[in-house]
């Protein structure tokens, strides 16, 4: 089931002194951001480590693709808006960038079941960032035991490149794995 809102972006290091942060778009697009009026942030609270939730008006929005920053009533400098550093920005679905075919929200990833050739295998838990392509944390199905206290739930780390990852099928709530061996506890055989 698609989720009301998605996240478009993450905020990165404040840029200039008037409390502008730069902004690393997910889709790579930057015109739905001159759209926004206000956003809810997500992320870590620094000091505390707890899940922290703001919702802030946008000021300003600038630039284009790698050069993108954005500023927010009530962190008019660098020192406050560093702040804000590592959230994400969370908007309606309808205030995303369009997508194209082939082409997903992170959000609707998690949750997905992998498969193999039709039998359910994994749970995807959550995206990665990082290289070319993400990377989709998943939990492998019948892991933990069913005693107390339950075993841990082995994971597994399968990249979202086509040579691993077939189709995506966000209607039926799967993902095609085309290399079990992924999910195998020693990863991918020596070649």
């Amino acid at each position: 089931m698609e989720s009301e809102t998605v996240a478009i972006g993450r905020l990165g290091a404040p840029k200039g002194v008037r409390g502008d942060l730069k902004v690393h778009s997910y889709s790579g697009e930057s015109a739905h951001f001159r759209k926004l009026k206000s956003v809810e942030l997500r992320g870590m609270d620094a000091g505390s480590g707890a899940p922290r939730t703001l919702r802030l008006q946008v000021l300003r929005v600038e630039g284009e693709g790698p050069s993108l920053t954005i500023a927010f009533e009530g962190y008019p400098s660098p020192e406050t808006a560093r702040f804000l550093t590592g959230m994400d920005l969370i908007v309606p679905r309808a205030n995303a960038s369009p997508l194209g075919p082939d082409e997903w929200y992170i959000d609707d990833l998690v949750g997905l079941a992998i498969t193999v050739e039709g039998e359910k295998k994994a749970e995807v838990l959550s995206i990665i960032e990082g290289g070319a392509e993400p990377w989709l944390e998943v939990a492998i199905l019948g892991t933990a035991a069913t005693v107390a206290p339950p075993a841990p739930v082995r994971k597994a780390i399968v990249p979202f490149r086509k040579v691993f990852v077939g189709e995506v099928d966000l209607k039926a709530g799967t993902i095609e794995l085309l290399m079990p061996e992924l999910l195998s506890p020693d990863g991918l055989p020596d070649e």
